[in-house]
Protein backbone atom coordinates (compact mmCIF):
# COMPACT_ATOMS: atom_id res chain seq x y z
CA UNK A 1 0.00 0.00 0.00
CA UNK A 2 1.42 3.48 -1.13
CA UNK A 3 1.10 6.13 2.13
CA UNK A 4 0.69 9.74 0.47
CA UNK A 5 1.44 12.24 2.94
CA UNK A 6 -0.55 15.99 2.73
CA UNK A 7 1.20 18.39 4.39
CA UNK A 8 -0.12 21.61 5.22
CA UNK A 9 0.75 23.48 1.99
CA UNK A 10 -1.23 21.39 0.17
CA UNK A 11 1.84 19.28 -1.50
CA UNK A 12 1.34 15.47 -1.58
CA UNK A 13 4.18 13.17 -1.26
CA UNK A 14 4.80 9.72 -2.14
CA UNK A 15 6.86 8.09 0.75
CA UNK A 16 7.10 5.04 -1.60
CA UNK A 17 8.71 6.78 -4.54
CA UNK A 18 10.08 10.29 -2.01
CA UNK A 19 8.96 12.48 -4.42
CA UNK A 20 6.01 15.27 -4.38
CA UNK A 21 3.44 14.15 -6.19
CA UNK A 22 0.06 16.12 -8.11
CA UNK A 23 -3.64 15.55 -7.81
CA UNK A 24 -2.87 14.20 -11.66
CA UNK A 25 -0.81 11.43 -10.08
CA UNK A 26 -3.21 10.65 -7.55
CA UNK A 27 -5.78 9.98 -10.53
CA UNK A 28 -3.07 7.57 -12.53
CA UNK A 29 -2.54 5.82 -9.25
CA UNK A 30 -6.76 5.62 -9.17
CA UNK A 31 -6.83 3.93 -13.30
CA UNK A 32 -3.62 2.05 -12.36
CA UNK A 33 -5.77 0.24 -9.16
CA UNK A 34 -2.88 1.16 -7.13
CA UNK A 35 -4.27 1.03 -3.89
CA UNK A 36 -3.13 3.73 -1.79
CA UNK A 37 -3.96 5.73 1.29
CA UNK A 38 -2.87 9.73 1.95
CA UNK A 39 -2.84 10.83 5.32
CA UNK A 40 -2.10 14.58 7.39
CA UNK A 41 1.50 15.01 7.96
CA UNK A 42 0.88 16.25 11.48
CA UNK A 43 -1.77 14.58 12.64
CA UNK A 44 -1.67 11.20 10.94
CA UNK A 45 -4.95 10.84 9.80
CA UNK A 46 -6.19 9.42 7.10
CA UNK A 47 -7.41 12.02 4.61
CA UNK A 48 -7.92 9.76 1.57
CA UNK A 49 -11.67 10.27 1.10
CA UNK A 50 -11.17 14.54 1.67
CA UNK A 51 -8.63 14.73 -0.58
CA UNK A 52 -10.01 12.32 -3.63
CA UNK A 53 -13.70 14.48 -3.24
CA UNK A 54 -11.07 17.55 -3.60
CA UNK A 55 -10.09 16.62 -6.79
CA UNK A 56 -13.71 16.03 -8.04
CA UNK A 57 -14.44 19.37 -6.74
CA UNK A 58 -11.65 20.90 -8.50
CA UNK A 59 -12.24 19.53 -11.82
CA UNK A 60 -16.09 20.72 -11.53
CA UNK A 61 -14.89 23.99 -11.11
CA UNK A 62 -12.75 23.46 -14.74
CA UNK A 63 -16.13 22.33 -16.33
CA UNK A 64 -16.32 19.10 -15.96
CA UNK A 65 -19.60 18.30 -14.65
CA UNK A 66 -19.29 15.02 -12.66
CA UNK A 67 -22.18 15.14 -9.72
CA UNK A 68 -25.73 16.82 -10.24
CA UNK A 69 -26.42 19.51 -8.37
CA UNK A 70 -29.87 18.25 -7.01
CA UNK A 71 -27.13 15.15 -5.45
CA UNK A 72 -24.90 17.25 -3.50
CA UNK A 73 -27.76 19.62 -2.39
CA UNK A 74 -29.14 15.99 -1.02
CA UNK A 75 -26.06 14.95 0.89
CA UNK A 76 -26.04 18.66 2.45
CA UNK A 77 -29.34 18.18 3.24
CA UNK A 78 -28.52 14.48 4.80
CA UNK A 79 -25.51 15.63 6.79
CA UNK A 80 -27.24 18.65 8.24
CA UNK A 81 -29.72 15.65 9.27
CA UNK A 82 -27.16 13.85 10.89
CA UNK A 83 -28.35 11.02 7.99
CA UNK A 84 -24.66 10.81 6.73
CA UNK A 85 -24.49 7.16 7.43
CA UNK A 86 -27.83 6.23 5.73
CA UNK A 87 -26.26 8.48 3.12
CA UNK A 88 -22.77 6.29 3.05
CA UNK A 89 -24.91 3.48 2.88
CA UNK A 90 -26.81 4.20 0.07
CA UNK A 91 -24.16 5.56 -2.07
CA UNK A 92 -22.24 2.32 -0.95
CA UNK A 93 -24.56 0.39 -2.69
CA UNK A 94 -25.17 2.18 -5.47
CA UNK A 95 -20.79 1.87 -6.30
CA UNK A 96 -21.28 -2.04 -5.47
CA UNK A 97 -24.06 -2.64 -7.81
CA UNK A 98 -22.20 -0.97 -10.26
CA UNK A 99 -19.01 -2.72 -9.77
CA UNK A 100 -21.20 -5.94 -10.10
CA UNK A 101 -22.76 -5.27 -13.35
CA UNK A 102 -19.39 -3.93 -14.26
CA UNK A 103 -20.76 -0.75 -15.42
CA UNK A 104 -17.45 1.38 -14.46
CA UNK A 105 -15.54 -1.42 -16.44
CA UNK A 106 -12.97 0.10 -19.01
CA UNK A 107 -14.37 -1.63 -22.00
CA UNK A 108 -14.43 1.40 -24.78
CA UNK A 109 -16.67 -0.58 -27.14
CA UNK A 110 -19.16 -1.11 -23.94
CA UNK A 111 -22.53 1.20 -23.64
CA UNK A 112 -23.52 1.85 -19.67
CA UNK A 113 -27.13 1.30 -19.52
CA UNK A 114 -28.39 1.98 -15.93
CA UNK A 115 -31.62 1.32 -15.12
CA UNK A 116 -31.82 1.52 -11.52
CA UNK A 117 -35.49 -0.22 -11.49
CA UNK A 118 -34.87 -2.68 -14.07
CA UNK A 119 -32.76 -5.05 -12.10
CA UNK A 120 -33.70 -8.42 -14.47
CA UNK A 121 -31.03 -6.88 -17.02
CA UNK A 122 -28.13 -7.61 -14.79
CA UNK A 123 -28.89 -9.95 -12.72
CA UNK A 124 -30.25 -12.24 -16.11
CA UNK A 125 -27.18 -11.56 -18.14
CA UNK A 126 -24.79 -12.54 -15.86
Amino acid sequence: MIEIKKYSNRRLYNTVTSTYITQEDIVNLIINKEEFKIINANSNEDITSLVLTQIILDRETHGSKIIPEELLKKLIINHKKNKTNDTYTFLKNITDFANASHMFDDNPNSEIKFNPFDFKEYFNSK
